[in-house]
């Protein structure tokens, strides 16, 4: 019994040091909420794209990423933006959280790497009081994904911490990726930083690399 109480606060302490708490912030939604407004969503014709089970990836959850925003300059994004990437992976991250600003370099190198064979990395942050920060933290990693502004089309995909990560195919359907979850998260969602070399291992998986 000790030892797996042992193993369970090294589990929580790792997370700790990957990530920050914004539970204050974000409001947790569980399989089952995104799955009835995607539903709903489908039904009411909000959709734009419609699967291909041939191009489907087998780890796909069945829940669809569906939004709308803006990036810093105005333009328009939404879930069509899937259609032309393998995978794309959707990181939601705050200026004001180390973890997440320690991820970038890693991430804008993993984007530039694979970008060639289909890969998307699109940012996501809502302090929209801190745009100094995010321009100083941006310059500094040279990034050149997508960053846009959060909407609230993303609630449902936020666990209380940042940075998490969602995958998503060119259907824009959710892929499990079979991650550990924690506190109750499920392992659709990310929690927590990764290096350039763990982000790998992860997309070659989906990328066909």
């Amino acid at each position: 019994m000790k030892k797996i109480i042992s193993m369970i606060i090294c589990t929580t302490l790792l997370i700790s040091l990957a990530s920050c708490d914004s539970s204050s912030k974000t409001t947790k939604k569980t399989k089952k909420d995104r799955t009835e407004k995607t539903e709903k969503d489908i039904d009411s014709g909000t959709s734009k794209n419609e699967s291909d089970p041939e191009d489907e990836t087998e780890a796909v959850t069945g829940d669809k990423v569906i939004f709308s925003t803006v990036d810093r300059d105005g333009n328009s994004y939404d879930e069509s933006v899937f259609a032309g990437n393998e995978l794309t992976l959707i990181n939601f991250w705050e200026p004001w959280c180390g973890p997440c600003v320690g991820e970038i370099p890693d991430l804008e190198e993993l984007y530039e790497e694979y970008k060639d064979d289909g890969l998307l990395i699109i940012g996501v942050y809502s302090e929209n009081g801190m745009e100094d920060e995010v321009d100083e933290i941006l310059e500094d990693s040279d990034v050149s994904y997508p960053i846009l502004r959060y909407s609230y089309d993303f609630d449902i995909f936020q666990t209380g911490y940042v940075p998490t990560t969602i995958l998503v195919d060119r259907n824009g359907n959710i892929i499990d990726t079979g991650e550990a979850s924690y506190d109750g998260i499920d392992s659709t969602m990310i929690v927590g930083s990764k290096s350039y070399d763990e982000w790998e291992d992860i997309i070659t998986d989906y990328l066909g690399n």
